[in-house]
């Protein structure tokens, strides 16, 4: 019964957007339902997510996905966007695509309940059309901690998920593409003195130590100057909070497209000043993404 009432909050959550976002602050992630059951991703949901999804980066179609999504397409600053938002008895996350935007841009919040803030200064580079995709979660990562039997919720950890399938479905068809995920952290939690001392720690989510700059330098020195904080790249300034365990960069490292994944760890301090000016949020976005100012 329980589940029949959330996909009725949602679909009449769906209902009533509106049909112009320019008068939303924060276009439609805040009105999507909060799930309170995780659904494991078998193996063959995890085929049909991938193809369902290829099939919508490819050629607009989304049909295969309103078996897990309800869908609905909705003009947006004069783009048409695509809104998914996963069934409540599923959990599998919210997703908004913009097959108009050039911007070969993925950008990733899979822990808007747990990570405070990262959900809203996503939301900021998706208004501001700094990503084609933008995915978020629709339940706590660690929900399914209290299910009988325990499942593993956290969609960028589990080892099947939707957003694993997003991602290497929009890779596919961007191959020169980038995926940004944002997350947070304590400093009082890291177990480093330079983990302690970072603001904020970029990885590409794997060990590698690369024999040239990759894109970290230059977000590093972009977010250094912009917000006068210490950034730390990971795994060669800084040893911990690296991503190495991230389903979306072990996929992308499998295929040798590790530089393409840009792992980015904010400290609370750094969440707080972001969630507070737009403005800044929007310019520290800008330089995750490689966009222009």
């Amino acid at each position: 019964m329980r589940y029949f009432k959330l996909l009725c909050v949602i679909g009449f959550a769906m209902q009533t957007l509106p049909t112009h976002a320019e008068t939303v602050d924060l276009p439609w992630y805040d009105n999507v339902p909060r799930s309170d059951y995780y659904e494991r991703v078998s193996t063959p949901n995890q085929s049909t997510l991938e193809a369902s999804f290829l099939s919508l980066f490819r050629n607009g179609s989304n049909g295969g996905l309103t078996e897990f999504y309800q869908l609905q397409t909705a003009n947006w600053q004069q783009q048409e966007v695509i809104l998914a938002a996963s069934n409540a008895n599923l959990g599998w996350g919210a997703v908004g695509y913009r097959h108009s935007n050039s911007n070969p841009v993925f950008l990733q919040a899979p822990h808007r309940y747990f990570d405070l803030h990262t959900g809203a200064i996503a939301d900021v580079g998706w208004q501001v059309n700094l990503a084609q995709v933008y995915m978020t979660n629709s339940i706590h990562r660690r929900a399914g901690q209290d299910q009988k039997p325990k499942v593993n919720s956290d969609i960028s950890n589990a080892r099947r998920s939707a957003l694993l399938a997003a991602s290497e479905a929009w890779i596919t068809e961007n191959s020169e593409g980038v995926i940004v995920q944002l997350h947070g952290y304590a400093k009082s939690k890291r177990s480093t003195e330079a983990g302690r001392n970072a603001d904020i720690i970029l990885s590409h989510g794997t060990n590698e130590l690369f024999p040239q700059e990759t894109r970290l330098h230059s977000i590093q020195a972009c977010l250094t100057a912009l917000l006068g904080v210490n950034v730390l790249r990971y795994p060669d300034q800084v040893g911990e909070l690296g991503g190495t365990q991230n389903n979306v960069a072990q996929a992308l490292a499998d295929w040798g497209k590790s530089e393409q994944f840009v792992h980015v760890e904010m400290s609370r301090g750094v969440r707080d000043s972001l969630a507070a000016d737009r403005a800044t949020a929007i310019q520290a976005l800008q330089c995750m993404t490689g966009a222009s100012g």
